[in-house]
């Protein structure tokens, strides 16, 4: 039994030493394994950190072409306003100059019409002073 109890010893120390033979190797593969999961961890904060930062970039610039945009819209809106301006100007004084036209056609048509009916008047005086065998001088 002696000997079976030394077997079981050795067998039992070279169970413990393949043992220990283990755990090191586990112990240095998860040491791998943490070194390699700290590296990607590092990467992807890296990539985080540059999208980040490529977004930053891509809204700051749509902010710009915005501003631009609503810039050239209220030019555009000037402009328009002041040709519309001018237009409604243009089109007053064009009225103006019409009406100031008919103003001077019909001035000279009334004192037209006046002479004339001066003239009328002044026959019509005449003629009934005549009838009634008056002078014609006050007409």
């Amino acid at each position: 039994m002696n000997f079976s109890k030394t077997k079981v010893a050795v067998a039992l120390t070279v169970v413990a030493l393949g043992l220990s033979a283990c755990s090191d190797t586990q112990k240095e593969s998860t040491e791998e394994v943490k070194q390699e999961t700290k590296q990607m961890a590092a990467e992807v904060k890296e990539k985080s950190v540059e999208l980040y930062e490529d977004t930053k970039e891509g809204a700051s610039e749509l902010a710009e072409k915005a501003s631009d945009m609503a810039a050239d819209a209220k030019d555009s809106t000037v402009d328009a306003y002041e040709a519309a301006k001018d237009k409604a100007s243009d089109a007053y004084a064009a009225t103006s100059d019409k009406a100031a036209d008919v103003m001077d056609a019909t001035k000279e048509k009334a004192s037209e019409l006046k002479a004339d009916a001066a003239v009328k008047l002044k026959e019509a005086c005449i003629a009934s002073k005549e009838k009634m065998g008056k002078s014609t001088e006050d007409c």
